[in-house]
């Protein structure tokens, strides 16, 4: 009567989504690095090896933010997992959903780099966001009536770790804001997420103090 199957009733263990999430996540951060292609000397002869560099400094940019937030990503998905005890079907389902975002990163970060316009802005930024968007809803899944953790995880912490996996969704959403409103530079406002993500976190450390001084 509630949509469920007996097979999303079926738990798994969960080492192997772990090192196929692993295995993607290493791929995928390796493989950014291929967004900076240096012009070939014979392509552009009056282009100086300083000069080639200079041009790709905003494939370098991108490339330090799609890292970094890959690196927050999976470091959120490792700190999750370490509290999930075992895996559904229907929470295999959201982490394969969340991979093939994943998967996108490395291209939508070239297709930014190669053609800084709204467009391209626009669909790296709705890619993360999306991507933060699953992470949420799979923690959401785990910790929602403690489904996939202990019954005594903490509050504090489950609610922590929702409003974390939605720091890059926020500011993926600002970014397409100000891409539509003709800003250039709308991707740089990722260099706030280590800051927001402090503040949050911060919120809720000191939530935790004043819950054990009552």
């Amino acid at each position: 009567m509630n949509g469920q199957t007996a097979e999303d009733n079926i738990t798994w263990e969960k080492n192997r989504i772990e090192a196929l999430t692993d295995g993607v996540f290493a791929f995928a951060m390796t493989l950014l690095v291929t967004s900076m292609i240096l012009p070939h000397a014979a392509d552009a002869p009056a282009v100086t090896a300083a000069g080639a560099l200079t041009l790709l400094i905003p494939d370098f940019i991108h490339y330090v933010i799609a890292f970094f937030i890959l690196a927050a990503f999976w470091t959120a998905h490792h700190l999750q997992f370490n509290q999930i005890r075992f895996i559904t079907r229907p929470f295999l389902t959201l982490n394969i959903i969340g991979l093939f975002f994943v998967t996108l990163v490395p291209f939508t970060t070239s297709f930014v780099g190669d053609y800084p316009d709204t467009l391209a802005s626009i669909v790296f930024e709705l890619n993360l966001m999306v991507l933060g968007l699953m992470m949420f809803v799979q923690w959401y899944y785990a910790a929602h009536n403690r489904r996939l953790i202990s019954p005594r995880y903490p509050e504090p912490k489950v609610q922590r770790g929702l409003y974390r996996n939605l720091v890059t969704p926020i500011l993926s959403l600002a970014g397409v804001i100000l891409a539509l409103a003709g800003s250039q530079d709308s991707t740089m406002i990722y260099l706030l997420s280590p800051f927001v993500s402090y503040t949050v976190s911060r919120h809720f450390a000191g939530k935790k103090s004043g819950d054990e001084v009552e």
